[in-house]
């Protein structure tokens, strides 16, 4: 076993841990990049045109957050350290009193905006400072395409991310509020569909408006009807249709509890998490149809849909390719932000998880997840992968902070809410982790398994270990260790002492190094001493006890 184990190790990390060290540097460009010589050239091009009406402070702002990026010093570049070094501001600033920085983003990022209006299609390059952050981009400009690109990493350049017509979601009514109805409906479960970030959405009544060439080309539609009652709320039957065939693929009647306005969100909400979470009906669909695609040659999107499947299943045989298919992405395609957040939490599973014996440091994880936020500083989902990652490394007051920014982002929505939950619970948020973790498993049939960890650990914390022994039998996870752990130490506080040795030894059978090892990677996920202590008196109640 230890030689097979070593030759896994051997051929994996050569095979794909390699390739990811390179591509987790997006903000050090390299290859079909520009490179960081260029990038300068063109902010001298850009601060001597004319077209550039930057105050001589914006000048000297760019100047900075450029050179500090360029030289991999962009963790640095807070609103405490511009205010500063740039602005002059005194060592005791306070950007919640003086908002300099912020202001000063906003002109600079306006200069941009303007100048690459008036002369961007004279350049090859483009220097963006996207909102939310202080960290420039540096990218080739629309249409330039520099020598080998699109022929690295053996990513096919096809759009193929699916595309869903929301609409018409009929009334039952005529006139003016019955229109009204159905479009507020409509918009409500567009903007709901767009959360998951997978799916490219479009509203019916706008395509409708358009003149020329058809823009029927959805591949999937999504229409029905709804309904309501004085004090029951809404109703909707909701189908979605595949364009190419005219299938049915999906269809459910819904109805929505409390208020009227909130049974109208609600319903659009639970639509959306059955249609577009990364375990619903589109994304199935589709690797149903794509799973026998060579994995040399794949999308953007058919690395998210594999992905997807890793993670749902844990299927160690499944996860080499995973890995491969997002680096070539990120590689080829490095501003696609949901490759990223998809390579942090493989990495970040796999770390905390043991999923596959490849070396995937909790770092590379971080590191991913910080380039999803980066390309989308207001998605919730790259908001809940750094959280995560932090989290499993060790950095719990990061970690704490950046779920709770996930969580403000959108607090209602189903998208995220079970990772959060999960998050919070294990942070020991005894309060909001278990009520989203419920709200997940209540309105989400596509949710996480990982919410049964969740409440396992907050039973197991209270020591309600009748519970935690119910929660811990929900938790189906076929090969991560964590299911047969979580059942013997329930057990074994129970008292149950031959069935948790049972699952002890089983654990130990599946995973023959977990004795050595397995202290070290509970305490990747259980970081509340308390909790830890009651998992290894558990653990050794059920005969299994941890060098």
């Amino acid at each position: 076993m230890g030689e097979l184990r070593s030759t896994l190790r051997t051929t994996s990390f050569s095979a794909v841990a390699e390739p990811i060290l390179p591509a987790l540097r997006l903000v050090k460009p390299a290859g079909d990049q520009p490179s960081p010589q260029a990038a300068l050239e063109e902010l001298e091009r850009l601060l001597a045109s004319s077209d550039f009406d930057g105050t001589p402070r914006s000048r000297e702002f760019l100047r900075f957050i450029l050179e500090e990026t360029l030289g991999g010093r962009e963790d640095g570049l807070t609103q405490t350290a511009l205010a500063t070094r740039v602005f002059g501001r005194r060592q005791d600033f306070d950007p919640t009193i003086d908002p300099i920085v912020r202001i000063q983003a906003g002109r600079l990022r306006r200069s941009l905006e303007r100048y690459y209006l008036l002369a961007g299609p004279r350049h090859a390059l483009r220097i963006d400072l996207p909102r939310g952050g202080y960290v420039p981009v540096v990218k080739w400009a629309t249409g330039h395409q520099p020598s080998g690109a699109g022929e690295r990493g053996g990513l096919r350049k096809l759009d193929d991310w699916p595309s869903v017509v929301v609409g018409p979601f009929r009334a039952g009514g005529t006139g003016a509020e019955s229109d009204l109805a159905e479009l507020q409906f409509c918009e409500r479960l567009a903007v709901e569909l767009g959360r998951y970030a997978d799916v490219r959405v479009a509203l019916r009544s706008e395509l409708d408006k358009l003149e020329g060439p058809s823009c029927d080309g959805g591949r999937f539609a999504l229409s029905g009807h709804i309904s309501r009652q004085a004090g029951d709320g809404w109703t909707s039957i909701a189908r979605l249709v595949d364009c190419r065939n005219a299938r049915q693929v999906w269809a459910e009647e819904l109805r929505g509890d409390g208020a009227e306005t909130e049974s109208h969100d609600d319903v659009s909400r639970r639509i959306a998490a059955r249609v577009a979470s990364e375990h619903g009906v589109v994304a199935r669909t589709l690797w149903a149809e794509r799973r026998g695609n060579p994995p040399s040659e794949p999308t953007s999107y058919d690395a998210i849909l594999r992905s997807y499947e890793v993670l749902l299943n844990r299927d160690a045989s499944e996860f080499g390719l995973a890995l491969e298919s997002l680096q070539r992405v990120v590689a080829a395609d490095p501003e696609c932000a949901l490759a990223w957040v998809q390579l942090s939490r493989l990495c970040a599973e796999n770390y905390a998880c043991d999923i596959r014996p490849v070396e995937t440091p909790i770092d590379l994880a971080v590191r991913a997840a910080r380039n999803g936020v980066r390309l989308d500083p207001f998605g919730q989902r790259s908001r809940t992968a750094l959280a995560h990652a932090l989290f499993v490394k060790g950095e719990l007051q990061a970690a704490r902070v950046e779920t709770l920014r996930a969580l403000e982002l959108d607090p209602q929505s189903f998208a995220n809410i079970d990772t959060i939950g999960w998050l919070l619970t294990l942070q020991g948020d005894a309060e909001r982790g278990p009520a989203l973790v419920r709200k997940a498993i209540a309105r989400n049939p596509n949710h996480s398994p990982i919410v049964y960890q969740a409440l396992w650990a907050e039973q197991l914390r209270r020591g309600e270990f009748e519970e935690s022994r119910r929660s811990a039998y929900e938790y189906r996870d076929r090969s991560s260790f964590w299911p047969g752990i979580m059942r013997a130490c329930s057990l074994g506080h129970l008292g149950s002492f031959a069935e948790a040795r049972s699952e002890a030894v089983e654990t130990l059978q599946r995973k023959p190094d977990f004795g050595r090892r397995g202290r070290g990677l509970i305490g990747r996920l259980i970081r509340l001493p308390e909790l830890f202590a009651r998992v290894l008196e558990g653990l050794a109640k059920a005969g299994l006890t941890l060098e």
